[in-house]
């Protein structure tokens, strides 16, 4: 018997209450979490850390910090976090409260918050480094002192050029008015309240990783801020790459309209994501009373799993080609929900097309196929189009198949405020 058998679920101990805000429906859902932190602690306690950090990421991300505060040892949990997860998580709950998550956090997640949220396509915001560093800086020197070493050097050297002016004295000179850190050192900022997050950044650079001060100082100085700007931008797609995000001109391909007859036979490329604007457990509840939702259910275990990943990965696509900001709790909702509808809109041309089941059609042909015929058939598909008020059409469309699933549903807090039907 399970530890979800032995008692309530947290499902069972929120009573499934209905949201008190449409513009905030999490809200309704922390504050009952607020209010039975015991039943809660003692009904995680009997779970282990990746049965855990599974149903964390299947709540609303504004609750999810209320979830992990319960946990016994959360540093056994929080790494074990989709990266893209855990970061709308940080920003649904307020950097300014995500020191001891970010301090929890495996170097790979926290190299995450600066790729998913402080770049948007090919322009880096420097303002939001600054954040994510107040942020670090708020865990402890040492978390701040690892990011030293975890982030690209090319992105401390341009927050340095952003921050001050400065200038390495000889020995024998005399220091002009101004700040010095170490006697050697001379530094100004650009902006007044800049001096306390530069002076920290520096002191801890300076006692902790004296190789990364200097080399911050020296680059500030001498290198070229557009050269640094490109190999930044270089790591940057590299490891949106490893995250499951295509580059963009092949996400763009995304909406090259494909016609019914011209569909390849499937063909197991790259395309596939683990990672990404979200996990396959989440999947499933985008694809109730969808024909995917009747495709997967009729191929075999492995094979449907596969083809979960390669939705996801037109999920990625979609935010990648629509400029989806990365970090955004929203971004999951919006690309899943247009990966779905596109994916559902091309297989339903082909089951007719070629009068063949569901998962005949989703066995020979890749989602990034079908989503390609759907925008064809579907002009609120189209490039840069939110699905987020556009009404769902599909219930209508999909009712005479009588799908069932047979993906199983997360147990933790599955209300209706965090589902999405």
């Amino acid at each position: 018997m399970s530890a979800l058998d032995t008692g309530a679920t947290i499902a069972a101990l929120l009573d499934r209450k209905p949201a008190t805000s449409v513009s905030d429906p999490g809200a309704d859902l922390r504050a009952r979490v607020r209010s039975r932190p015991d039943a809660i602690r003692e009904q995680l306690r009997g779970l282990d850390a990746r049965q855990i950090a599974d149903r964390v990421q299947a709540l609303p991300p504004i609750v999810r910090e209320e979830i992990l505060a319960l946990v016994e040892r959360p540093e056994e949990v929080v790494p074990l976090i989709n990266e893209v997860e855990l970061v709308s998580t940080l920003r649904a709950t307020g950097l300014a409260d995500a020191g001891w998550l970010l301090e929890f956090a495996s170097p790979e997640q926290r190299v995450a918050c600066i790729d998913l949220d402080c770049w948007r396509d090919t322009r880096l915001s420097l303002h939001r480094v600054g954040e994510w560093l107040d942020a670090l800086t708020e865990a402890g020197p040492h978390v701040l002192a690892a990011a030293l070493d975890e982030f690209d050097p090319e992105l401390w050297v341009l927050l340095m050029q952003e921050l001050a002016d400065f200038a390495v004295l000889s020995a024998d000179a005399e220091p002009p008015d101004g700040l010095t850190e170490d006697g050697m050192v001379w530094y100004y900022p650009h902006q007044e309240g800049q001096e306390t997050r530069l002076s920290e950044i520096l002191r801890i650079a300076f006692s902790e990783a004296p190789e990364r001060y200097w080399q911050m100082i020296y680059g500030a100085i001498y290198e070229s801020g557009a050269e640094s700007q490109e190999f930044a931008l270089r790591w940057h797609r590299a490891r949106l790459n490893d995250l499951g995000f295509p580059d963009r001109d092949r996400a763009l391909r995304l909406y090259a309209p494909l016609r019914v007859s011209d569909a390849p036979v499937f063909d197991s490329g790259p395309l596939a994501a683990e990672s990404g604007v979200a996990t396959t457990s989440q999947l499933p509840r985008r694809l109730r009373g969808t024909l995917i939702g009747r495709a997967l259910a009729e191929l075999p275990p492995d094979r449907a799993a596969e083809m979960l990943g390669y939705v996801l990965a037109v999920g990625n696509a979609v935010a990648i080609a629509d400029r989806l900001p990365l970090a955004d709790p929203e971004t999951v909702e919006q690309s899943l929900r247009k990966a779905v509808r596109g994916v559902d809109r091309g297989l339903r041309a082909l089951t007719t097309s070629r009068r063949q089941t569901p998962g005949q059609v989703l066995d020979r042909v890749a989602p990034f196929d079908l989503f390609r015929i759907g925008v064809g058939l579907d002009p609120e598909l189209r490039l840069g189009r939110s699905l987020a008020d556009i009404e769902d059409e599909e219930e209508t469309a999909t009712a005479d198949w009588d799908v069932q699933t047979e993906v199983q549903e997360p147990e933790i807090i599955d209300s209706p405020e965090a589902t999405v039907e």
